[in-house]
Order: C-alpha cells, then structure tokens, then sequence
C-alpha cells in the first residue's frame, strides 16, 4: 500500500511541476550545438540589427513603440498602442526585407534603478514626446503588464520572421535587478522568438566601480544560474566592448552561451584587427553584437560604409564567429558624427515595404550586403593586417617590454594599454609570439595597464620624461612583466 502512496504522491509532483513550467515543444527555438547555432537542426547564422525601443505611456496604460529619435523630427504623430504598433509591424517587415533575421532590441529592458523611489528598477516612458514619467516596477502587477507589452513587441516581431536578441540591465550590486532577471526568465522561459538575452552592455564603460577578475566571474555566474533555474534553455549572452574589457571582463571567465563583441572604428581598421584577435583567444562561441562606421555621403561616402560591411561581415565569418550584427536600424540626431550616421537608413524620405507600408528614413547602399549576404560554406582565410600590433603607429612616444606567465614563459596575444596623463585618451597593442610588445602613441603615456585572457591585471605608473630615444621616438622599456593564470579558472 506504502508504495501506491509514494507512486501518488509523485504523480501529484509531477503534476504541479507541469502548471508551472508546463512543457512545450522547443520547434522555432534557436540552439548552440557543438558552437554553432540551429534552427529546427539547420544551421542559423545571426544576421541581426540593432534596434532601439521605447515605451510610450498615457494615464491608463503603457506600451512599446519606436525610438523617438528615429522620428520625423524627433516627435511621434501618434499616442496611442495601435499606431505604435502599425509603425512596428512596418518597419520589422523592412528589416527582414533588408536581409536580417534577427534584432538586437536595446531600451525597453533596460530598466534603471529609481534613487528618489528605495533603488526600486523603473522603467523610463514618454508621455505623447516629452520624457515625464518612470514606471516603477514596484509589484507583480505591473511587472505582468510590462513582461505582457514586450510579450507583444515579440509577436510583432515573430509575425515578421525575426529573431530577438534582448537586452536588459542588471546591477551586480542591486537585489531588485536580480529579482527582475528571475522574473524575465520565467515569463519568458517558452518564447521561441527570443534567441537570447544580452545581461550586460559594455562594463567597461557602464560598470562602476571596478571589479577584479574574480568578482567579476563570479556575478556572471550568479546570474546565468538565475536564468538557467527559471529558463533552462533560454540563451545568455554578454556585449563587450572588444579587446580592452580583458583587463577585468575577461571573455574565457564569463559564464555565458555566446559573448557579442562591440568593436568600433575609432583607429584605423581597429574592427578587423580586433575580429582577428577575437578569433584567436575566445574560447566561447562568440558574435558581433554591435559594429558599425558613420556615412552621410558627405565626409563619409556610402560605398566606404557599404565596404567596411562587406570586409567586417567576411572577417568575422572567417575568423569563427557565429553571428553578425550591425549598429543599427536609422539615422538619429546625437549631436556627434560619429553616432549620428551609423543607421542602415537614412533621417529623410520614405521607403515603402513589399506590404507597401511607409516608412520614414530611406535605405543606404549598405543594405545590399545584408540583402545578399548568404552564409558561405566554406571559411576563407582569417586576415592578419599589416597594422594589428599598432592601428594609428604614432611615432610621438613608445614603450616596450615582455609578458611572461608565472613560469617566466611568454604570453602571446596578452594586451598592453597606455594613456595619457589625463586617463583621456588611451592606444593599446597585442604581445606577439615571445611575449614582447611595442606600443606607439602619438602623445606622452604616463600610465598603463596589461592582462591576457585567464591571467591576471596588472599596472602602473611611469614618468614620459624619464625616455630613452631609439629609432628617433622617446621610449621607456617597461622590462618584463609577470601575470599570473587565475587561481579560480581550471587549466
């Protein structure tokens, strides 16, 4: 009889676990497999644009609706859902006419921490134009009312055949964003249309104050066991900034699926030399989560955006990475060239869909490469620039010196910053086969930093009149300098 009851009693279990996390069929999810993504068992290669979203909000309700700033003078026409909608459905149906399958989707989730309000997370939300309103998610109402409006934005974007790649915000030092990642992830934990959610955005700029090696690791941990727990096979993922978050945010320590790389051309083809080193020290699957160069047709000609398309696309295929993405959807006016011009349309005119919806903004030629992009069969070959070491070669200053590992051996691929003597302003160099570097500037360094992936960070000080002048550039030798493996990762 004992036995009938212990067989009851785990049917009953068995029954309550299927309430609440009832099974469903995982077809139209994307998978890692063996590194590589997959849809339905074939073989999906992210092609994804960047898309900023913003919530509107009236005296009743609130809802997702398209960047103001990608707005006919940055002002919406409309304040209602059905409209913000419309424009959606429209401009997702373009994005896929354009060549993408997926959207990184930037804003909606990021909430902030409400200082005025006890931390509590808060959502940002303009009311018809003007930016007046935080919605506090101060209680599992309004939480399903907001997890239930990105619900929506979801099903728009499914409708058009797109994948969602979603970022949101998490503090490692607030409670409350932990509590939002437990409930993310368990609303969520069903949604095929969502590839994956990108938990932090650039820590080298947007994490305060610095964090060890250590620490670092363990936070990441921390919340891909949270996603994990309530949404076992949601994806996570992670947007670094490039080479330079070595020094705390390591690539090979970060507890993630995939970790999407946000190279920017600020030197000198920095983009395929970063993608290079990127495919030669990540040991994770990794992506392009965000690049892009500016084009107005002015000081930048869009044949150049157009190629440094088509050149980034390639190198990062052929360096191994599984997925691209561009930065992002249109034009906006941020009071800086560089950011101004990055869109795939431009800030004026109208492009109608296939469905013949209007949409404002008008495509550049860029586009052509992600319209006739198909994911090549074989690699070709993963190049190695003749600028790698030094982008900008500045002949004004250098140092030099040798990486070693705790065993005095040579770090190869370890990374060597330096900046000016205001932290304004910073060159970086890669250490080659033998440990050695040669760091070029084109300005006095007074301070510098160095690590490689899975070893420790070290830095100092130095002072530029102390330099030695070789080969006509004041230079300062640094010697050899040792960082240790990290205790805490296994070899």
């Amino acid at each position: 009889m004992k036995k009938y009851i212990y067989l009851f009693l785990a049917l009953c279990i068995l029954g309550a676990a299927y309430f609440i996390f009832p099974l469903k069929t995982e077809k139209g999810r994307v998978k890692l497999i063996d590194g590589k993504f997959e849809l339905n068992k074939e073989p999906f290669y992210p092609v994804a644009l960047n898309y900023i979203i913003s919530v509107q909000s009236n005296q009743h309700s609130f809802w997702a609706t398209s960047c103001k700033d990608y707005q006919p003078n940055f002002k919406y026409n409309f304040s209602d859902k059905q409209n913000a909608q419309k424009q959606l459905r429209a401009e997702m149906k373009l994005i896929k006419e354009l060549g993408f399958n997926t959207v990184r989707l930037v804003g909606m989730g990021e909430a902030i921490v409400n200082e005025k309000n006890n931390n509590q997370l808060a959502i940002r939300a303009f009311n018809i134009n003007t930016q007046d309103t935080l919605i506090n998610l101060e209680n599992d109402s309004i939480y399903d009312q907001y997890f239930n409006e990105i619900n929506d934005l979801f099903t728009i974007i499914e409708e058009a055949g797109l994948k969602v790649i979603f970022l949101v915000k998490i503090s490692p030092v607030t409670e409350d964003t932990k509590r939002f990642l437990r409930k993310f992830s368990n609303f969520f934990r069903n949604n095929t249309t969502l590839l994956a959610v990108d938990v932090f955005n650039e820590p080298l700029y947007f994490d305060k104050p610095e964090k060890e090696k250590k620490e670092v690791y363990d936070i990441v941990k921390d919340w891909r066991k949270t996603i994990k727990m309530y949404a076992p096979n949601l994806l996570v993922t992670i947007g670094l900034e490039g080479i330079r978050e070595v020094f705390r945010w390591d690539p090979t320590i970060l507890d993630v699926d995939f970790i999407s790389y946000h190279p920017y051309e600020y030197e000198p083809e920095q983009v395929r030399n970063e993608i290079y080193w990127y495919g030669k020290y990540t040991e994770k699957p990794w992506i392009i989560g965000e690049t892009a160069i500016p084009a107005n047709n002015d000081s930048i000609t869009y044949e150049a955006q157009r190629i440094f398309a088509k050149k980034t696309l390639e190198q990062t295929y052929n360096c191994g990475g599984v997925g691209y993405s561009w930065w992002q959807y249109k034009d906006v006016d941020w009071h800086k060239y560089h950011a101004n011009f990055m869109g795939i349309l431009s800030w004026e005119g109208q492009t109608l869909t296939a469905n013949k919806d209007s949409v404002y903004g008008t495509i550049k030629p860029l586009a052509n490469e992600f319209k006739n992009y198909n994911v090549p069969t074989k690699k070709d070959s993963c190049i190695c620039l003749d600028n790698y070491y030094n982008y900008s070669n500045g002949k004004e200053f250098r140092i030099v010196g040798t990486i070693l590992n705790e065993q005095q051996k040579p770090i190869e691929g370890a990374v060597i910053l330096a900046w000016n003597e205001n932290w304004t302003h910073s060159y970086h160099t890669i250490t080659k086969a033998d440990g050695s570097f040669e760091l070029l500037g084109t300005y006095p360094f007074y301070h510098w930093i160095t690590s490689a992936v899975k070893h420790s960070t070290i830095r100092g000080d130095i002072n530029p009149d102390t330099a030695r002048v070789a080969t006509h550039i004041p230079t300062i030798n640094l010697g050899k300098l040792k960082v240790e493996y990290l205790p805490f990762i296994k070899k």
